[in-house]
């Protein structure tokens, strides 16, 4: 999202259904997943409180595509020091160093894409020019 973009504004009902007012529309907890994979940016409001309540809606997002396919992908060892080190002067160090760490598996993951594509290219057979 280039910074002259607003996010797209989201709101949440008491019956816990989204809307966005935008697009005249209700949208889903996958709506926003596809959202986020596809590097649109929004910002969900409690409609009786107008509060800004992103954080948990990702969070929910979070939680869900973690168990989803029958096989958690955040162990519960993991989970108990994630609150384990909120609870201390580690707190405000957390934050940062989670950011740091998604941000270099993130670069990781996007170096090991690259490779795999160089190497299928590489392997593709190549047309003869002379046409046989």
């Amino acid at each position: 999202m280039t910074k002259s973009e607003k996010p797209i504004v989201i709101r949440k009902y008491a019956n816990r259904r989204l809307y966005c007012p935008g697009t005249s529309s209700y949208v889903t907890l996958g709506d926003l997943t596809r959202m986020v994979k596809s590097g649109k940016d929004f910002v969900v409001y409690d409609i009786k409180t107008d509060e800004d309540i992103t954080r948990s809606v990702l969070t929910q997002i979070l939680l869900e595509e973690a168990n989803s396919g029958g096989q958690t992908q955040l162990p519960i060892t993991l989970l108990h020091q994630l609150i384990s080190l909120y609870g201390d002067s580690t707190r405000l160090r957390v934050p940062r160093y989670l950011k740091v760490s998604i941000k270099s598996l993130a670069s990781e993951q996007e170096k090991s894409r690259k490779r795999l594509r160089a190497d299928r290219i590489k392997r593709r057979p190549r047309k003869s020019l002379m046409g046989k």
